[in-house]
């Protein structure tokens, strides 16, 4: 019981450790004069945002068009009962694709921006020497979409098994909702902590073990990156660097103390 108690317990101060790093980035990047690393992939993510956003808006629009003018009930309370349910299911799938697409797709274009930013973060925080290697624009984008591969499956399975939840009415959606919004932060979590685990010169293997045994950081690291992104335009803008920056800042406070040990 006394295991249990304190697995739980890690967990959640990792969850809540992971989202309250965000809070210390604009210091960060004032302090140490990181903004203009900022700027570029931030408006290069605004626009593959935009552009995301729309595509998945009018397939949404028309997907529940089709289905609402495909199921008819007889009985008035069931039919509005079952036009609200697909209204959720559809808006439940829209925020979950958007987010989805957009997680991957944003952290494998701007693999060589965010892994400049994570690099000097390092920099700043711990100096020069504490950054090992450099793997260059190339091998940082195949190694970002090695990562991020290698979680698509796992979280396609996942949400589906979560979404199929939404059909049960007001408690399926809450489930649906809740367990594919911690899903999709696990493993964006994940993804956020190798940009400084590549530049310590970890393989992707070694970076997937760090954050696997760190599921509660990592959860927090994704959450915060997705509540961002509910912000229209500036958090579009700002998830991918901001999460960058608060991974990089707790992988580094990890492997310090797991050098310590």
């Amino acid at each position: 019981m006394a295991s249990k108690t304190a697995s739980s317990g890690s967990f959640l101060s990792g969850v809540i450790n992971g989202i309250t790093i965000y809070f210390r980035v604009p210091r960060i990047l004032f302090r140490y004069k990181l903004w203009p690393f900022q700027l570029l992939p931030a408006v290069i993510s605004l626009f593959l945002s935009i552009a995301l956003f729309w595509i998945f808006y009018l397939v949404a629009g028309r997907f529940s068009e089709w289905m609402d003018g495909l199921i008819r009930v007889p009985i008035e309370w069931l039919d509005q009962t079952i036009t609200i349910t697909m209204a959720v299911l559809t808006f439940i799938a829209l925020a979950a694709g958007f987010f989805f697409v957009h997680k991957h797709l944003v952290l494998i274009a701007l693999a060589p921006f965010l892994g400049t930013i994570a690099e000097e973060t390092m920099k700043a925080v711990k100096g020069d020497s504490y950054v090992k290697s450099d793997l260059g624009i190339v091998p940082s984008l195949g190694r970002s979409a090695q990562i991020n591969l290698r979680y698509i499956l796992r979280e396609i399975v996942t949400n589906l098994g979560f979404l199929c939840c939404g059909i049960i009415p007001l408690f399926g959606s809450v489930v649906s909702a809740t367990g594919m919004f911690l899903t999709q932060a696990r493993f964006l979590g994940y993804g956020l902590m190798d940009f400084p685990l590549e530049n310590r010169g970890l393989s992707v293997n070694e970076s997937d073990r760090f954050a696997h045994q760190r599921k509660g950081l990592s959860v927090g690291i994704g959450a915060g990156y997705l509540l961002l992104m509910m912000i229209p335009f500036v958090g579009w803008m700002f998830a991918p660097t901001f999460g960058t920056v608060a991974g990089t800042l707790r992988a580094i406070e990890e492997l310090d103390a797991q050098a310590a040990e």
